[in-house]
């Protein structure tokens, strides 16, 4: 009785905001957006420096995996997540496609002193397009009721289009620099050409770009193209790394469906999509804290030939496949490597730190901030274990 009565008081106290700015258009500021105009009718106001999708969320691979974050502190939140893809991938269809479908995964084990020779065609059973000679065996990694994948960029232009037709949702291009608060509540979102934005409710979902969030005020976060940002001076804000992946796009000559991790030869992830382009990452350099721009991360083009100098001697199918793209994202972790989502002051609220996981696990995470920021409560998902005042 007393916890319902603590509930219920809670219920009554919290007020619904009707002016909800989200800092950062990434997959989760995003999915945020979404989920508030979806289930409560709010139009959120989404700010990012650069664009929608500019970094990690429109560079990443979008591969899904249910199980694989299986007794971890991000497991019930993975679950919720996966199977949220599946009802987007619907949900979302008039506003776009997001690519998303069903495929299987191995794991293919690989010999690097006999697989710089040319591939022999050779495939283990189950391995749908990986014959290298140097191939020692493979593992099975999951089938299509536990792995999927989706398209990032146009998870997060779906997203966006969806929460501008549901409730009136507006992108605004600008570089979020502070809060302004009232009686220990925000007001606005500071810009850093000085203007503001007004809202009695403030998401920061701001990726590698969050360090900022708990440095002093006075410090410079030595942004290459941008000298003079500064740190936020929040408390509860943990140190913020990114983890730089390179990637290659190739063009297969047919569409593959299977995605394949290589352990041998600087361990290569293959991700397939379903217009044939083929998505190959690995050797990610040492977390650091970021200093490139959004949207503005080095590339460095040794890093992507050795990728497709890879690909020449794994696959006989990518052997000398037109390259589409070069990029390279920097993927989000907090110091405990778990990720930060919940209110961490009245009216400000926070999602950051997903690590590889960003593109899956941004649906649940939006969907639980969105009911939080709404309601004051999260009943899909249980905030406390990613609590931003456990730092």
């Amino acid at each position: 009785m007393a916890a319902c009565a603590a509930s219920a008081r809670g219920l009554s106290t919290h007020k619904k905001p009707q002016q909800v700015v989200i800092a950062g258009g990434g997959v989760i500021g995003c999915a945020t957006a979404y989920y508030l105009a979806k289930e409560h009718g709010i139009g959120a106001t989404i700010v990012d420096r650069k664009s929608i999708a500019a970094a990690a969320s429109g560079n990443a691979g979008g591969f899904l995996a249910r199980d694989w974050n299986d007794g971890s502190p991000t497991q019930e939140m993975t679950h919720r997540s996966f199977d949220l893809h599946a009802t987007l991938a619907e949900d979302l269809k008039q506003y776009g496609a997001t690519d998303y479908r069903r495929l299987t995964c191995v794991a293919v084990g690989v010999d690097g002193r006999t697989a710089v020779q040319k591939p022999d065609g050779k495939k283990l059973e189950n391995v749908d397009w990986a014959d290298s000679a140097g191939v020692m065996g493979m593992r099975p990694m999951g089938d299509e009721s536990t792995i999927a994948q989706v398209h990032p960029r146009k998870l997060c232009d779906a997203f966006v289009a969806a929460a501008k037709d549901l409730a009136g949702a507006s992108v605004v291009e600008g570089c979020a620099s502070g809060l302004r608060e009232e009686d220990g509540r925000v007001t606005c979102l500071e810009l850093s050409d000085g203007s503001t934005l007004e809202a009695d409710a403030v998401v920061l979902c701001m990726g590698p770009w969050s360090h900022a969030l708990g440095r002093p005020k006075n410090e410079k976060m030595g942004l290459r193209g941008d000298e003079n940002y500064k740190g936020w001076g929040l408390q509860n804000c943990p140190l913020v790394v990114g983890t730089k992946y390179h990637a290659v796009l190739l063009q297969a000559p047919r569409v593959l469906s299977q995605s394949v991790f290589f352990q041998g030869l600087g361990d290569p992830e293959v991700y397939p999509r379903p217009d044939g382009e083929v998505y190959v990452t690995g050797s990610p350099d040492p977390a650091d804290i970021v200093r490139d721009l959004p949207g503005e991360t080095e590339v460095r083009e040794e890093v992507c030939e050795q990728l497709v100098a890879k690909m020449n001697v794994l696959s006989s199918e990518l052997k000398d496949a037109p390259i589409n793209h070069k990029q390279a994202c920097h993927l989000p972790s907090a110091v405990d490597g778990v990720p930060v989502v919940g209110e961490l002051r009245s009216g400000t609220y926070v999602g950051y730190g997903h690590g590889c996981w960003g593109i899956l696990l941004a649906p649940a995470t939006g969907e639980a901030l969105a009911n939080q920021i709404a309601t004051g409560e999260s009943p899909t998902l249980d905030l406390g274990r990613f609590d931003p005042r456990r730092f």
